[in-house]
Formats: C-alpha cells, structure tokens, sequence
C-alpha cells in the first residue's frame, strides 16, 4: 500500500531558542512525525506526550517548548496532514493550465492518502473506538476532512472571481470534486474490500476526474450563473 507523509508547512512558528540558538526544525518534523504514526497505528490512547517524546527522541522539556499539551499536538499532526493536501492550491491560479495542474496535484496527494495504509488504520482507529473521546473524534474531523472541503472551496471561489472557472456554488462543487475522485472505492475500504484502481491507475484516474471537473466549470462568453445566495 502507498504512504504519504504530510508536509511541514504548519509547523509552529516557535523563535529562537532561550540560548539565543535558532531552533532545529526537524526537531519539530521528528514529533510530528512520531505523533502521527501513533495517533495511525496504535490508537489516541497511547499517544502520550512521554510516548511521543520517546519516539521522536527528545526530551520532554523540548516537546512542550513546542507543543503546550497532549491536543495541541494532535491538533498539530492533524493540521499539517490538511495543509499538505492543499499545498498545490495556495497560488491564485491565471490560466487553465494552472488550474488543471492544481486540481492534479492536489487530487494526487488526496488519493493516494485516502487509500494508502495510514489512511486505512486511521479508519480502523474510528471504527473502533479504541479509547477515542467524541471531542477528539471531532476535533479530528473539524481539522481533517472539513477543512480540506473549506480549503478547497475556497480555493475554488477564488477560481470564480477571477473568472478562470464558472463555480458560483464552491461549497456543492467541491463535494462533487471530492465524490468524482473516491467513488465507490471508499466503500470499498471501508468494507475492507479491494479497491478497484491501483495505485498505478490513480494518476490517469485524478487527469480525467479533473477534465471532467473542469469541463463542468468551463465559462463561456460570461454566461457563469450568477452566485448562489445562502
């Protein structure tokens, strides 16, 4: 199964060290690092802030420099798992081409997180239970998929605006975004079934999802709908 590993663009932004030293950032990518892979792998209630200082191999006094307490780290693995996906729509986009090289790269590193082996644990860990508070369950799904949606949307009324697509409803199109790239196959992985592409086929899957999505979006001689109220 694949694995991806989130960027680190939402690392604290802790300064400099009382010594006066710069601080190591790749301190700060260790704890991430060792948080999530428990956080995945062995459940909420393991994830300590002792057991991730062991496994980043820090101490604990340079965990909480970095991390206040135990959810503000999760909040923090979390954040930077989100940022990832959306890194490729930070640029406000000029052309089709830009914009169908976002979508692509975006949709990519999507994807191949929903079906890789992280991803699947992380189910295992919601489905069951496995010590995981209902806050945290939330908080996880406040930072995880709703906030990638919001991103994206986002993302995408910028798109408008700038009349690069016709998207006056962002919030629907991104879930019908979100829907043309999983289909059935999260079904699938929920159910414990094979998904139906493999990992090969996910980047010819990702140009034509994003062809058709695009194709949805097309403006045409300013004739976009006006903007949905709420």
């Amino acid at each position: 199964m694949m694995t991806t590993t989130p960027g680190t663009s939402h690392l604290p932004q802790s300064g400099p060290a009382a010594s006066g030293r710069p601080v190591d950032r790749n301190k700060d990518i260790a704890i991430l690092q060792a948080a999530r892979q428990i956080l995945l792998f062995e459940g909420a209630s393991v994830l300590t802030m002792e057991a991730v200082a062991a496994k980043a191999g820090v101490s604990k006094a340079t965990l909480y420099s970095r991390f206040g307490n135990r959810n503000a780290l999760i909040e923090a693995v979390l954040r930077a798992q989100s940022d990832f996906f959306v890194e490729s729509l930070s640029p406000a986009v000029q052309n089709a081409a830009q914009t169908f090289a976002a979508l692509e790269s975006f949709s990519l590193r999507l994807l191949q997180y929903l079906f890789s082996e992280d991803h699947l644990c992380l189910m295992k860990t919601l489905q069951g239970h496995q010590g995981m508070p209902e806050e945290l369950r939330l908080r996880m799904y406040e930072l995880g998929p709703q906030a990638t949606c919001e991103q994206v949307e986002a993302w995408l009324s910028q798109a408008h605006q700038a009349k690069v697509i016709c998207c006056p409803d962002p919030a629907l199109s991104s879930e019908f975004l979100f829907g043309m790239l999983v289909g059935m196959d999260m079904l699938r992985n929920m159910f414990q079934q094979s998904p139906k592409r493999k990992p090969t086929d996910l980047p010819g899957h990702v140009r034509t999802v994003v062809t058709l999505f695009l194709q949805m979006h097309q403006c045409e001689l300013n004739a976009c709908p006006p903007e949905t109220k709420p």
